[in-house]
């Protein structure tokens, strides 16, 4: 009985480490990306494998961010054409009948 306590407890904690270590992380991405934008580099010191396990992952999210946000844009752009050709289409369509 206590023992299972414990390892709700012990599981709460955890999940919610891993909840702050995933918005540090994410707020650290999108600081590099603000502040350096598409040139960020990777500045590796494998003497220091810690920080530049660090360096290389934020450099990765950067990377991701800027991939999605471009991806995004077109995939939007495509999108709304497609729509405003729809639009044309149905009110074209549309005018014909009231006649």
């Amino acid at each position: 009985m206590l023992g299972a306590i414990v390892v709700t407890i012990f599981t709460a904690f955890l999940k919610l480490a891993l909840l702050a270590g995933s918005v540090f992380y994410a707020a650290l991405v999108l600081m590099s990306y603000q502040t350096e934008g598409l040139k960020a580099r990777p500045h590796v010191d494998w003497n220091d494998p810690p920080h530049a396990l660090e360096r290389l992952s934020v450099w990765a999210g950067v990377e991701t961010l800027a991939f999605s946000l471009k991806a995004g844009k077109k995939i939007f752009a495509m999108l709304s054409e497609a729509s405003a050709e729809v639009g044309e289409w149905f009110l074209d369509h549309r005018h014909r009948e009231s006649h």
